[in-house]
């Protein structure tokens, strides 16, 4: 059955008579709404008006339903109920469902997927489907959640909505050994190298070197650079992210890069509303960044 809502009254009026039939006066229902007695009496009398009929009549220290008001409670009873037990479906459905969450290899590797227990003991049952990629993805067209983009930090996505997760800056690394043997002359220097370091080369430029004049081990895949860079076949550029650790326990050593080299991370997520546990999941990125 199509609805004509132009000759239906106002859902604010319906509330109140659903009120006040359920509660059983205008004192319970003003009290169940968080408005005042005379709002709600104001609101049924408007629509006793606009029947034609009355609904509820005083009964001593209570409010009597007449026969239509009966026939009214009633339906919006099953209407008011159907509609909260479809609300409540949904919520618990969309509660349920994981989070489906893409990044590059290194983000995964290095940053969330040692931390992700962390998430987990906060929100124990959701699901986080992590979907590592070097190449673009249309968040919306393949039902992601959100993304995890680098970029400078006036950088956009077109469609996208962005939160700020931290800031980074580019790293210079390379195993003590190849160092030790060749010097610390980034021009002369070999570099593991794919064709797909956009970023990367963008922070070459930045720094005063030529591309095209440095001596590379090409690798295929940007996802090999660093495991490259750990064996002594070159050096490779990182964000701080994710070289820090590699650092720290002495397998890589970083090495002076000028010029202005400092980034962002981001998450990036279709433009409308989201589910709460994506800002969540946000919140948190922040703190494990």
């Amino acid at each position: 059955m199509s609805v004509d809502w132009k000759t239906l009254p106002s859902l604010s009026s319906l509330r109140a008579f659903d009120a006040v039939a359920r509660h059983g006066g205008f004192s319970g229902a003003a009290r169940a709404l968080n408005v005042t007695h005379a709002a709600i009496s104001q609101q049924v009398r408007g629509l006793e008006r606009e029947l034609d009929v009355p609904l509820a009549q005083r009964a001593g220290r209570t409010i009597a339903l007449t026969e239509a008001g009966e026939e009214l409670a009633r339906a919006l009873g099953d209407g008011f109920g159907g509609i909260a037990r479809a609300l409540s479906s949904i919520k618990a459905r969309t509660a349920r469902r994981g989070l489906r969450v893409t990044t590059t290899p290194y983000i995964v590797d290095a940053v969330v997927m040692p931390k992700l227990s962390e998430f987990w003991a906060q929100h124990p049952g959701i699901e986080i489907a992590l979907q590592p990629s070097i190449d673009y993805v249309d968040l919306a067209a393949e039902g992601y959640d959100l993304g995890i983009r680098a970029g400078d930090r006036s950088a956009t996505w077109p469609g996208m909505e962005s939160v700020l997760i931290a800031e980074t800056r580019w790293t210079l690394v390379g195993t003590p050994d190849l160092v030790a043997r060749e010097g610390r002359d980034i021009a002369k220097l070999p570099w593991v190298w794919t064709e797909k370091m956009v970023a990367e080369k963008a922070a070459m430029e930045r720094a005063g070197l030529d591309a095209d004049q440095l001596k590379k081990v090409e690798l295929g895949s940007e996802f090999n650079q660093l495991a490259g860079a750990r064996r002594g076949l070159g050096v490779c550029l990182a964000a701080e992210q994710i070289s820090r650790e590699d650092i720290a326990e002495g397998r890589l050593v970083e090495l002076p890069f000028p010029g202005d080299q400092e980034g962002a991370y981001f998450a990036v997520v279709p433009e409308g509303p989201r589910r709460a546990i994506v800002d969540e999941f946000i919140d948190w990125l922040q703190r494990i960044f």
